[in-house]
């Protein structure tokens, strides 16, 4: 097929674009192996899949790309928008790694000449033929918005009908088609990100973050999964920072958050029980649901001097530990169901890490601030005589801390139970445990 011909292209694209503007529910796109056959289209569509059979890929390819770059070549020659829009069609469901092909079909949508959302079905499709394309990706960023400015200022849809529900199903699917697909988990950061920017309540983050579990626990090795968790993590650290006291407020009535309060106390129960010097009261080993308070805070944190923080806003501080509890836990179980997995161990170097952050933040401020949960250069916290409130804590500070202490006798539990396993098992342990050292914590 060297000729810049092939007599059945267009009737092979026109067969691609009449399927697709019938079926606005196609799912999947595949090559289907097959020989020649004059007498049968090549094109097949059944139960919202289109496949290509796979003899007239590389001529139908070469047809449209030939056109392309003639059509680009020589753009004072006018052509049918409509026909340029079909060899983009062909090229790109084929090969979506040019990035001319989309910038010519952002093109024709900014001329109107394609609808946006009948787009990201388009690119739906090719994401399915190859899951970790990041030009696709880029395209549905560029045209989100595009979709998102036209909607209004008051569009803020349900769940079932809202587009970033969408781009999160199909950042999900992808990366179950494709292992470490950072494209993917990069792309659903991004529809987070625009969901805050906007003001929209869909996707949720607490719906994210059950999701995103669920899905890390059946992928324990593909460490994108686990890098999204991290900047869900960090989300729902911070979030009660921006979030309204009254939303808050009728929050702390609910069954979720009772048992998110369990769960920090519970963490640390074993802890307070063994350590008399922890006891600031008679009941300090005791401690309930209802001792979300400053002074509980305070002694979690290994804080010496009294915080001055409502209850409103140490209650906020003790949801934000919980979910630091929760995927802690999570990563602990997980190393001990499975072996030999790298991404879980560096998972538990960044949990490490962000608990110093959150000590350290709180005996700062007496809650979580983004700066100091952020700052990552500073890699030792409260050393070389750091001010904290005014005064100055000693070294090592945050070992004494119940969290840290909590942290650490669990960290030892599951690097006794990694050491009786295979040899590179125990070379994962050796360098989580430098980390820790290099970060001021020692087993």
């Amino acid at each position: 097929m060297q000729e810049d011909t092939f007599p059945a292209a267009e009737k092979i694209l026109s067969d691609i674009e009449n399927v697709l503007k019938k079926d606005t529910s196609l799912k999947s796109f595949e090559i289907v192996p097959a020989e020649d056959n004059e007498n049968k289209s090549p094109v097949f569509h059944q139960e919202e899949c289109l496949g290509l059979a796979s003899w007239c890929v590389q001529p139908l390819y070469c047809y449209a790309y030939r056109r392309l770059l003639e059509h680009r070549r020589n753009r004072h020659r006018r052509e049918d928008p409509s026909n340029v829009a079909r060899w983009l069609l062909g090229a790109l469901l084929l090969n979506p790694d040019v990035a001319t092909f989309w910038n010519m079909r952002r093109e024709l949508v900014r001329c109107h000449k394609l609808d946006a959302s009948e787009e990201l079905a388009f690119t739906r499709l090719v994401l399915h033929q190859k899951p970790k394309c990041f030009e696709a990706f880029a395209y549905r960023r560029w045209l989100l918005p595009y979709i998102l400015d036209a909607k209004g200022k008051n569009y803020d849809p349900i769940a079932a009908e809202s587009p970033l529900c969408a781009e999160a199903d199909v950042a999900r699917t992808c990366a179950d088609r494709y292992a470490n697909n950072y494209h993917a988990w990069s792309h659903r950061r991004y529809v987070m990100t625009l969901r805050e920017s906007r003001g929209y309540t869909h996707p949720t983050l607490e719906a994210e973050w059950k999701s995103s579990l669920a899905w890390c626990q059946r992928h324990v090795s593909d460490y994108s999964g686990h890098a999204y968790r991290q900047f869900l993590l960090r989300k729902c650290v911070l979030e009660t920072e921006a979030s309204s006291k009254e939303d808050f407020l009728e929050y702390t009535n609910t069954a979720d958050y009772r048992q998110r309060c369990d769960a920090v106390l519970a963490y640390v129960s074993g802890v307070l029980s063994e350590n008399p010097h922890e006891k600031e009261s008679e009941d300090s080993t005791t401690l309930t649901r209802d001792d979300t308070t400053c002074r509980t805070l305070d002694m979690l944190h290994g804080k010496s001097h009294p915080g001055c923080t409502s209850r409103l806003e140490s209650q906020a501080c003790f949801h934000a530990l919980s979910y630091w509890i929760e995927e802690s836990m999570a990563n602990e179980d997980s190393i001990r169901m499975y072996n030999d997995h790298e991404a879980l161990w560096c998972h538990r170097r960044y949990l490490a890490h962000l608990l110093l952050r959150l000590v350290e933040s709180y005996k700062m401020y007496s809650t979580y601030k983004a700066g100091v949960v952020d700052d990552s250069c500073r890699i030792r916290p409260l050393e070389l005589g750091d001010n904290v409130d005014g005064r100055n804590e000693s070294k090592g500070n945050n070992i004494q801390a119940p969290l840290v202490k909590a942290f650490l006798d669990r960290t030892r539990e599951i690097v006794e139970l990694a050491r009786k396993r295979d040899a590179y098992e125990r070379i994962l342990v050796e360098r989580f445990q430098r980390f820790l050292g290099n970060i001021g914590l020692e087993l």
